[in-house]
């Protein structure tokens, strides 16, 4: 058995649509420290490494660990019920393969109950691979998102540049040219590395269902990136982890 209370349930359907942006089915390592997941999308273009500790829990018991395969679209059915004040808590039964949902509002003396049924394990990857980057930057989560939906204004694809100064988001189609440069100097960037130009091209569709929820769970994303190499960006958690790697689309 396996039990998870999170304050604000709000909170933790902001989490799961974070990595729903990667997969449908996500199966979730559960230990006595923390809930963890690292899997891949079916095209094997993004990753998701994600990590939740027991120390963002009003409760967080597990009798054993264990491992939680789940629909997140149909998990995601049922926290969208959640209202503004309502505490979430997960119970997992893994002998009957049964999760057990329930948002709890303190202040009305209302608790509604939700049953899930589970699935077989899928294959996951057991960590994130080790990569070595040769630039980063830590900019603002809401100005790079509107970076991204300016270059889906021409294009299906963005160049993502970061300078020694800056960091540049640009994107050409038919229809015309968009670049967004973000400077270091300015209150959108926290801080930028970057011995030489970086720059490497990624498909927005990936970008933009990462980015969406990401913005929500964080002020700032952390984006470290080589040139025509996997991009990584980390959106920073209060307890745990939150990381996606997305290959470059090469030109």
């Amino acid at each position: 058995m396996f039990t998870m209370r999170l304050p604000n349930a709000d909170y933790a359907a902001d989490l799961f649509k974070a990595i729903a942006a990667v997969v449908d089915e996500g199966s979730f390592k559960v230990t006595q420290d923390s809930l963890r997941l690292v899997s891949m999308d079916p095209a094997h273009v993004s990753l998701v490494d994600f990590e939740l500790r027991k120390e963002a829990a009003e409760e967080f018991e597990v009798d054993r660990e264990t491992e939680l395969t789940v629909n997140l679209q149909e998990l995601l059915k049922f926290l969208k019920r959640a209202k503004k004040g309502e505490s979430i808590t997960l119970v997992y039964d893994d002998e009957k393969r049964k999760l057990n949902i329930v948002l709890t509002d303190p202040t009305k003396s209302r608790e509604r109950r939700y049953q899930l049924n589970t699935l077989e394990p899928v294959a996951t990857t057991s960590a994130s691979p080790r990569l070595a980057f040769e630039g980063r930057a830590r900019v603002n989560a809401e100005a790079l998102w509107e970076a991204i939906e300016d270059a889906s204004l021409v294009s299906d694809a963005v160049r993502i540049i970061i300078q020694p100064a800056a960091v540049v988001l640009t994107a050409k189609g038919d229809m015309g040219v968009v670049e967004n440069k973000l400077t270091k100097d300015g209150a959108l960037v926290y801080e930028v590395e970057a011995s030489t130009e970086v720059v490497a091209s990624f498909s927005l569709a990936y970008l933009e269902r990462i980015v969406r929820p990401g913005k929500d769970l964080s002020e700032e994303t952390l984006i470290q990136l080589s040139s025509n190499k996997p991009i990584k960006l980390t959106f920073t958690l209060p307890a745990g982890r939150l990381e996606y790697l997305v290959a470059p689309r090469l030109e």
